[in-house]
């Protein structure tokens, strides 16, 4: 069963793979978070708060007129 798990940079998700997260904290450097089988709501950009265990996507900016 392939799984994501997303490595975080001052809890902004950096990076997401398709592995497992034991191997990724023995074998890659940084910061990783397990995300499961089913991360459809994370991606890169978004701000990870360890206090709830959930992600929030970046503020969108508006476009310049």
């Amino acid at each position: 069963m392939k799984n994501y798990v997303a490595q975080l940079a001052n809890n902004i998700v950096d990076a997401i793979i398709v592995g497992d997260y034991d191997w990724a904290v023995a074998n890659l450097e940084g910061e990783w978070h397990d995300l499961g089988p089913e991360p459809l709501t994370v991606a890169i950009g978004y701000t990870y708060d360890p206090a709830t265990d959930t992600f929030t996507p970046p503020p969108v900016e508006d476009a310049p007129e």
